[in-house]
């Protein structure tokens, strides 16, 4: 059983000194890992984690997850080479199918079929891993990505882990082949929103056994991911539930089909850690033994929340 270790992704910051300031507090709060979203109106992903590695020394940095349709998967090879060369190996390399339509009607690129945007991640996980592994120059002629005789990157002692992240089937049978970590998310409705109701725990159980089924042999050796959407620490789990469903019928422009979602539904999600210290520490250590989850994604604004809960498992 894999020991509990967390991922702290980060909040939004504008301001230099701050987002500096947040991740010296990741290091030093014992996260493994400081997870750089990839969305627009935010910091640019590689420059946001090159300068967070300049002021910490032994954080994994983590991209989670950059948009397969943002850069051409040999540029991003080189990119996160280059990335992972330069910060002494601690690049975690997160990469997904992307899903927010509306930043592709923002930066003018066509949003393709859920079906396509899968068979192409596939290929482009392909070439991403080969040149990443590469001891010579690199060819791949697929259906979407042609490339020929790409040089080999700088030499590292290893080559980054790939994590992928998403929550669709499709997705995640890709992911089983291909990736060396997955983080279970939620998938995407059509129209380009956080599909809400695919929080449920028989969801989760779907995608696991996905996961396992593509993976064969290899399942063992992935390691799995959870994003945790929310921390609420409370003795009335149930009122925390009615709370957030209320929050989330507030930005129906991001979260789809929240009205088909109930306080049940919450209380019982893999993704949503609602009770107080013992039962959320219960809760991961049952997930960890149910499904061998045990590396959490927390957002930096739960962090005063997950404190005391980290502080009774990281390590164990």
């Amino acid at each position: 059983m894999r020991p509990f270790k967390f991922g702290m992704q980060a909040a939004r910051v504008d301001n230099p000194r701050a987002w500096l300031d947040l991740a010296r507090f990741a290091e030093e709060a014992g996260y493994a890992s400081f997870m750089v979203p990839d969305h627009l109106g935010r910091m640019a992903t590689f420059p946001a984690l090159m300068a967070a590695a300049s002021v910490t020394s032994t954080i994994k940095l983590a991209t989670y997850v950059l948009n397969q349709d943002w850069r051409p998967p040999a540029i991003l090879a080189q990119e996160a080479g280059t990335v992972h060369l330069l910060t002494g190996g601690r690049l975690e390399l997160g990469i997904g199918g992307g899903w927010a339509k509306r930043e592709y009607e923002q930066v003018g690129l066509p949003y393709d079929s859920a079906r396509t945007r899968v068979e192409r991640l596939d290929e482009y996980l392909q070439v991403v891993k080969g040149i990443l592994h590469a001891t010579g120059p690199f060819s791949f002629d697929g259906r979407f990505f042609h490339i020929h005789e790409f040089a080999p990157q700088p030499g590292f002692a290893a080559p980054p882990p790939i994590l992928v992240g998403g929550g669709s089937p499709r997705i995640l049978a890709t992911s089983g082949r291909l990736a060396d970590i997955i983080s279970i998310s939620t998938r995407a409705s059509a129209d380009g929103r956080v599909d809400m109701p695919n929080i449920r725990q028989a969801d989760v159980e779907n995608k696991i056994r996905a996961i396992r089924e593509a993976a064969g042999d290899r399942f063992g050796d992935i390691e799995l991911n959870m994003t945790v959407r929310d921390v609420r620490v409370t003795d009335d789990r149930r009122a925390a539930a009615r709370a957030l469903l209320e929050d989330w019928a507030r930005v129906p422009t991001r979260l789809a089909n929240v009205d088909h979602v109930t306080e049940d539904d919450i209380l019982n999600s893999p993704h949503e850690a609602i009770g107080t210290q013992e039962q959320i520490i219960e809760q991961f250590e049952i997930m960890r033994e149910r499904w061998g989850i045990a590396y959490l994604e927390i957002s930096s604004a739960d962090h005063d929340a997950i404190a005391p809960v980290m502080q009774g498992l990281v390590g164990r």
